[in-house]
């Protein structure tokens, strides 16, 4: 299996790169831009970095299943399944605003077992496998020992293209911004689960996401000894969840009691 493993943190980590390139070669310049739906936008590079990390994957792995952002779900199902966001926080990209990642989630017979989460312009790389921890560059992360709200560095986002998830999180936002040192909204929940899981943040919460968005960052922060539930209390699952609350031990029941949410 050890052999597998490296197998599977070789090739997320090629992907990565290889999304770097595209993304820091664009990086500065005017995108070709579309829009799918209501505040809901592409790049020309978000399909291509998509294409071209579904090829490198499918060099090593050729049975493989995909969920991605844009080329969407495979038909056939398969004992590994990888789950891609090829530019996690493409607006923030769009407006070259430094904030985004490529996420990249291996799931296998079920169970999520592998993450990436790559930063192009700190050319920071964020691993984790399951029950062999969390990593960054190579170096074991942990998430942060702050045990009071009073004392926390939160992050929140809000997708205005699910208006009613983003007018209930209005709601917690307005709950939580007085009992918190203070607040981010960043852009990119990917990252800001990386962030959680290296203690840069102490909490993340977001209403209405998607498995791509979430599926390398959760392994992280559990990797990295915090906690991600949903809005019920239960454990987060990402085919299933869209909202989601991190953190460590001490700081997650508290979140809980603050967000709320009409769906999980």
């Amino acid at each position: 299996m050890s052999i597998m493993n490296n197998k599977i943190k070789k090739v997320l980590k090629l992907a990565c790169l290889e999304a770097g390139k595209v993304i820091l070669k664009n990086y500065g310049t005017i995108k070709s831009v579309k829009s799918k739906g209501r505040n809901d936008w592409v790049t020309k590079q978000d399909i291509l970095i998509e294409r071209r990390v579904i090829k490198i994957i499918k060099r090593d792995f050729p049975d493989s299943a995909f969920i991605g952002e844009e080329t969407g779900v495979s038909s056939k199902k398969m004992d590994m399944t990888w789950i891609i966001d090829p530019i996690d926080g493409t607006n923030n990209y769009i407006h070259d605003y430094p904030f985004f990642c490529t996420s990249i989630g291996v799931m296998i017979k079920g169970e999520m077992t592998h993450g990436a989460v790559y930063d192009p312009l700190r050319e920071e790389f964020f691993y984790a496998q399951k029950d062999h921890g969390a990593f960054m560059n190579e170096k074991r992360i942990k998430v942060s020992e702050i045990r009071k709200l009073s004392d926390s560095l939160l992050c929140t986002g809000f997708i205005t293209s699910k208006v009613s998830y983003a007018k209930k999180n209005i709601s917690n936002f307005t709950r939580l911004v007085f009992k918190a040192r203070s607040i981010r909204r960043d852009g990119s929940a990917a990252l800001d689960l990386a962030y959680v899981a290296c203690g840069r943040l102490d909490g993340f919460w977001e209403l209405g996401l998607n498995s791509w968005d979430t599926s390398a960052g959760v392994l992280l922060v559990e990797e990295a000894g915090g906690k991600v539930i949903n809005s019920k209390g239960k454990k987060f699952n990402i085919l299933e969840n869209k909202s989601l609350i991190s953190a460590n031990k001490y700081l997650v029941k508290k979140l809980l009691v603050e967000i709320k949410s009409n769906q999980v």
